[in-house]
């Protein structure tokens, strides 16, 4: 009898089938493997592109602080909300030209704007000019807004200005708004070529402070030279102090006159002033009429004739300083 063949019919056949599709959906896995392994690595390996930036706001000015301008208002807004405020007054030494303010480190497309309100020292309520300027952050640069106060711009205090969101540039109403495209890349170095100080014309120059004497002008005096005491308007007696200096700051520089009888040991009170230099010959500039009072501590009558060793020190903005000295001998009258 015939042994029965159990083997299924097509076995072979389907064993093979079989095996070539799972080699199949083998390959097409690796495959897609390799190629989500290729996306995470190249993901992975990129840098992401910088999302913070900086603006930084460059203002000069055509009108001189402590002449024309008294105060400086400044609103610094970010996004629409205010950041910063200051009042910059010339009497504090605050308030000088160029000046830089910072918006730093800010979301790539912040709105940044600034607003400027100048004040003359007869009406600290309503500005003799107003100003305005405004443009967005760009991620991984630093850009310079430059904004110059300008005298064309100046209106008498109260009168209309530009309307939002204008704003005066050279004499008439444009847009305050500055597309940040235009802006050149910030460099300490952006106010290099504006009008030099006349009384500090070469940065780094050693500071010069020469003593005088004079309320209207400076004139020169020697050691031991005989300075005149004057009664002043109010009371109090004093000399008139006046100096000759170069390579410090036209404005802002703080000025502060102090004075010692060696004979009495007698410390004379400080002067402390912030006035605006006078241009003179020689790359030189000038300050006189510095009233400084002798009495206090002391009568006059203990004085007149006394020796004063004079101290004058200048210090500016950007942190120079000088001092000069001179040795006087008070009058022995009164005028």
């Amino acid at each position: 009898m015939a042994q029965e063949d159990r083997t299924p019919r097509g076995g072979s056949d389907g064993r093979r089938a079989h095996r070539g599709q799972s080699a199949t959906n083998l390959r097409t896995f690796l495959l897609a493997a390799l190629a989500l392994c290729a996306l995470l690595v190249a993901g992975c390996g990129a840098a992401a592109g910088p999302t913070t930036g900086t603006v930084v706001i460059g203002v000069t000015s055509e009108l001189l602080a402590g002449a024309d301008i008294d105060l400086l208002r400044v609103v610094l807004r970010a996004g629409g909300d205010v950041v910063h405020e200051d009042a910059l007054a010339k009497k504090n030494g605050q308030l000088f030209f160029p000046r830089e303010f910072f918006f730093s480190d800010l979301e790539d497309g912040t709105a940044v704007e600034i607003s400027l309100e100048a004040f003359g020292a007869d009406d600290a309520e309503r500005p003799l000019l107003t100003r305005t300027a405004s443009t967005r952050v760009i991620g991984g640069r630093t850009l310079l807004l430059q904004v110059r106060l300008e005298r064309e711009c100046v209106v008498a205090p109260g009168a209309a200005t530009c309307p939002a969101p204008q704003t005066c540039v050279a004499g008439g109403c444009s847009a305050a708004d500055v597309d940040p495209r235009q802006l050149d890349p910030y460099s300490t170095s952006w106010n290099a070529g504006a009008e030099p100080d006349l009384c500090k014309p070469a940065a780094g120059a050693e500071p010069v402070v020469i003593v005088g004497e004079g309320q209207a002008d400076y004139f020169p005096l020697d050691d031991l030279d005989e300075v005149q005491v004057e009664a002043g308007p109010q009371g109090g007696y004093h000399i008139f102090v006046a100096i000759r200096l170069k390579n410090l700051r036209r404005s802002g520089s703080l000025t502060v006159v102090h004075g010692v009888v060696p004979e009495l040991g007698y410390a004379i009170e400080p002067l402390e002033v912030i006035f605006t230099l006078d241009p003179d010959e020689g790359g030189f500039c000038k300050l006189a009429g510095l009233r400084f009072r002798l009495d206090g501590e002391r009568k006059i009558e203990e004085l007149l004739g006394k020796v004063v060793e004079v101290e004058v020190t200048v210090s500016d903005p950007d942190g120079d300083a000088g001092t000069g000295r001179r040795a006087v001998t008070l009058s022995q009258t009164i005028l």
